[in-house]
């Protein structure tokens, strides 16, 4: 295995080490063919706080990767995405952060609600991003591997030697060499950890019926490998998009929707 391998090899394990699968904590007591011959839409999205919001072009990409999951769920229901619901019911509000007067998603409103009833909606999907926190480190470490040389086989009584022949008919002139590999290992990491919540409330009561908190945790890594010291640490890298956290959050809540 050639250097270039070995280095692929290295970045590919540790950004496997740091990818997990949602964790989810389900609450509700829907029944069981519930949500059947029912219209459901996705209804929109809010950030907890200023900080905790991901920006208008995730919170756009969010929406849409919610009402893709959702008609992969229901494929024989009526699914609105939160565009088509907005377009049959109106926007719900924006909501806007409390110290800085910045726009942090959606608010969930008894009007808004009230009006996804009247567009024919039995069941909107509000989804909330409760925690959003990036951390980053670095790390130095040794490894040692055994690298051996290829079988080298010499002429004897004037016959050249086979790879095959080697230690046998080549008299012991056949040469098998190995040396130790120490190689130095720098990397750098950064880590996004999402919480959210989907709730799936009945707009006739306007009250939650069904409820999902998903959390997950997921880094970027750079690394850089040398066999003579340990090289400079590599700049940080950007921590995976908030987007891509949550489509594989909302996929995971959605396929616990009863069908």
């Amino acid at each position: 295995m050639n250097r270039l391998s070995l280095f692929l090899l290295f970045v590919l394990m540790l950004t496997a080490s740091c990818t997990s699968r949602p964790v989810l904590i389900i609450t509700g007591g829907l029944r069981k063919h519930a949500l059947k011959d029912k219209t459901l839409a996705v209804g929109g999205f809010t950030a907890q706080d200023l900080m905790t919001y991901p920006g208008q072009t995730e919170e756009a990409v969010i929406l849409s990767d919610a009402g893709t999951a959702l008609q992969r769920r229901f494929k024989r229901s009526r699914v609105l995405t939160a565009e088509a619901a907005w377009a049959a019911a109106g926007e719900p509000p924006k909501k806007v952060s409390r110290h800085v007067p910045l726009i942090i998603g959606r608010r969930l409103t008894p009007d808004f609600i009230r009006k996804t009833r009247a567009s024919g909606i039995d069941y909107l999907l509000w989804i909330e991003l409760l925690d959003n926190t990036v951390e980053s480190s670095s790390g130095q470490w040794k490894s040692t591997r055994t690298e051996s040389s290829s079988c080298n086989c010499s002429k004897k009584n004037g016959a050249k030697c086979s790879r095959s022949s080697c230690g046998s008919s080549c008299g012991g002139s056949c040469c098998h060499t190995s040396r130790e590999v120490t190689e130095y290992h720098s990397s750098a990491t950064s880590t996004r950890k999402l919480k959210a919540s989907y709730s799936l409330l009945d707009t006739v009561s306007g009250k939650p019926v069904w409820r999902a908190d998903a959390t997950l945790a997921d880094s970027n890594v750079s690394g850089k490998t040398s066999e003579s010291s340990f090289p400079a640490v590599p700049a940080t890298p950007l921590p995976p998009m908030e987007s891509l956290l949550m489509r594989r959050m909302t996929a995971a809540a959605m396929t616990e929707l009863p069908k």
